[in-house]
This record gives C-alpha cells, structure tokens and sequence, in this order.
C-alpha cells in the first residue's frame, strides 16, 4: 500500500508539476519518513515551515513579485535593504530586532547584516535626508535604531581575534562631523578583536589633546563623512600626534569623505584608511606588523 500524506490521505507519489500554465503550482517531493510515521502537529508544522514555505516564496519570487526572497538565500538584496532604511525610521526596537531574527534564520550571517544592511541602511538614511526624501528627525531616529541594533546583536557577531593583545585604540569623530553610526561599528568591531577601545564621537580638538596626553594610546582613528572638514581634520591629527604620550602613535581615517578619494589620507596627515570596519581591524594589525619587522 502506498504511503499517504499524513494531513491529507493522498497518495505520496501523486507529486504537483508546475507547467508553464500552472505557474501557481509548487512541485513537492517526497517528505521525509518521519514526517510520516509521526502525523503530529510538531512535525506537520515542521514540514510546512522546512518545505512548503520555502517553496511558495520561491514561486512567488517568479511570478509577480521580484522582491521576495527565499528564506534560504543568505543574501540582502537591492529592494530588501530599501524596505529596511526606511522601516528603521518608522518601527520600534522589538519590531526590528525581530526582522533581523528572521533573516539570521533564513541563513544571512551576523557579518552580513553588519555591513550589508546596517550599514548601508545608515548611509541610505544619509542620502534620503540630502534627497529631502525625510526629515531630519526621522534620519535621527532611523540612526539611533541602527546603533541599537549593533548592541543588541553584538554578542552573535565572530570576528577572528587579531593582534590586538591589549593594545588601546581611541575613536572619534572629526570635530564639526555627526555621522556616528560608522565609527559605533567600528568600535565594536576593534573592541571583539581584542582591542582595548575609547570612543569620544562628540570629542572637540582640545578634549582629543587632553585624552592622549593623559592615556597611553597606541592607534588614534577618525570618522568623517562630510568632506566639509577635510580642512579641520589635519590640524586636528598634528596636535594628537605632538601631544600624545607614545610619540609613535598611529592614525587611521575612514569614512565616506575617504572612500570618495582615499589619496586624502596624505592630505590629513593620517597613516592608513580603511573602507569599513573590518578592513579597519586589518589595517591597524598591518601597522603595527610592519612596526614590528623594521625594529
């Protein structure tokens, strides 16, 4: 006798084909056995979330709707990273940190939230305000939201420990500068690869002089999104260098302001840029590496 389907008594080996004529239709396999040998409630739901679900979203995603994305894809597309800049404006913690769940479920590791969601939702807010496509409030709020979420996802996050063995490294923006949420991940990207971290994102030119003057630093890096400040950066790095307890401090830059023209980090005075977070925890060992050869 052949095996029946436990919800439905159906024949197993009736399967569904999806012609051209029947694009609504989803080809199903054969469950597995012990679907059928136990018809509970667990496992038929089980078998719904594991294949029925996933093969809807996959029909769907052919059809008429180009934006569904299957909950195996561990990808961010294009029209999901536009729904989720502007939900960041509008949903509340709980809300969001449910959707990022989702997305760790459908198989899109922590790295790839980090930086192909979070944080390129900060720099879609950024343009979306320059757009005039929203109001400051709502950048501010979206922002806020995103930071939040870094924390609250910060203990899932693997990063390969590095050299940091103790090393302390102080982070700020350029003074005049407000774009935050850049400099937040790399603080905590530094931070789990065993950095020990400073963060002064509302620092003036005097508070940064006062910090290395009073502690051992031995990497100093800057945030700057507006190339507006290219010109208050340098005088800015030169005092951190002439006041700084190591007189062998190094300095990294980063953000937008570089990534549009990396050759402004020998206009600033800086060591090394780095385009993100983690190239940000390379370049820093890669410093301090070569510091190592030459003694």
């Amino acid at each position: 006798m052949a095996d029946t389907h436990p919800a439905t008594g159906e024949p197993l080996d009736r399967r569904a084909r999806t012609s051209k004529s029947e694009s609504n239709v989803v080809s199903l396999g054969r469950p597995d056995r012990s679907l059928i040998a136990d018809p509970s409630p667990l496992t038929l739901a089980r078998l719904i979330e594991g294949e029925i679900i996933p093969r809807l979203l996959m029909a769907h995603r052919d059809g008429t709707d180009p934006d569904v994305i299957p909950m195996t894809t561990g990808v961010i597309a294009q029209a999901e990273l536009e729904r989720f800049s502007r939900m960041v404006m509008t949903s509340d913690l709980a809300a969001l940190t449910e959707h990022v769940d989702l997305l760790t479920r459908r198989g899109v590791g922590m790295e790839t939230i980090y930086f192909d969601l979070l944080s390129p939702a900060a720099k879609r807010l950024g343009e979306m305000w320059e757009a005039d496509d929203c109001a400051f409030t709502d950048v501010t709020i979206g922002l806020c939201r995103l930071q939040q979420l870094v924390y609250e996802f910060a203990d899932r996050m693997h990063v390969e420990a590095g050299g940091g063995d103790g090393r302390t490294a102080l982070f700020a923006l350029t003074p005049g500068d407000h774009h935050s949420f850049g400099l937040v991940l790399v603080v905590e990207y530094f931070r789990r690869a065993g950095w020990r971290t400073v963060c002064m994102p509302d620092a003036t030119a005097r508070d940064l002089r006062d910090a290395v003057r009073g502690e051992w630093f031995d990497l100093v890096g800057f945030s700057m999104a507006d190339e507006r400040w290219l010109d208050t950066l340098g005088p800015v790095i030169a005092d951190v260098r002439t006041a700084s307890m190591n007189e062998d401090v190094r300095v990294i830059v980063g953000g937008r302001a570089f990534e549009v023209d990396p050759a402004r980090v020998v206009l600033v005075g800086a060591d090394e840029t780095a385009g993100d977070a983690r190239q940000a925890v390379r370049v820093a060992e890669a410093l301090f590496q070569r510091r190592q050869s030459v003694a």
